[in-house]
């Protein structure tokens, strides 16, 4: 599955490979193309959002002086037509607030690097969607590269491994609890 997005200036595609997660980005500066193996992916996302505190500041700036104006108008009993451009300069300033004010959706990974996916671009469904898939299909990787028992390694080691897919949500407590149990009455009967 495919997640392709555009900004401004640059353009951002997710693939989802049966091991990793493929990056490519395109900007102004480059082209960057990178892989994040599942392993290394944090099992959460973390929504954020960028504001610009400069345009914050002027669109409150501007609208302060607007208001200044405008009782000004009402004490000296004045038309309003003085407000006009302070109230239009304070609409477009607000304006563009929003528009560059941008929602990220922002997956960790264990070496403290970031993957951010835009929340808007395409759309918020079709992020959705990717997200779920890509939590499952990280899911499916790390069950079926680590969910087994192997005979060689002692209690201590397996129960880490376990305790490992389960923080990871590839497992659930049951079956932790299940592999678990499993695992030492198999132990058990092989020493008889």
């Amino acid at each position: 599955m495919e997640l392709h997005q555009k900004a401004w200036l640059e353009k951002r595609s997710f693939i989802l490979l049966p091991n990793k997660l493929k990056l490519h980005l395109k900007d102004s500066q480059g082209e960057y193309e990178n892989y994040v193996s599942y392993e290394k992916l944090k099992s959460e996302a973390q929504i954020r959002s960028r504001k610009s505190h400069k345009l914050f500041f002027i669109t409150i700036m501007a609208m302060s002086s607007t208001i200044c104006i405008l009782l000004q108008s009402l004490m000296i009993n004045q038309g309003f037509y003085y407000a006009i451009f302070p109230s239009t300069i304070t609409l477009v300033f607000a304006i563009l607030y929003q528009v560059k004010k941008q929602d990220y959706i922002v997956v960790e990974t264990t070496d403290r690097k970031r993957i951010i996916f835009l929340r808007d671009k395409p759309n918020r469904q079709a992020l959705e969607i990717f997200l779920n898939q890509l939590w499952l299909q990280r899911k499916r990787y790390l069950r079926e590269k680590y969910f087994y028992i192997d005979r060689n390694q002692d209690l201590e080691r397996q129960t880490e491994r376990l305790r490992w897919l389960l923080e990871q949500k590839a497992i659930t407590k049951m079956e932790f609890k299940f592999a678990k149990d499993d695992w030492v009455i198999d132990k058990s009967y092989q020493s008889l």
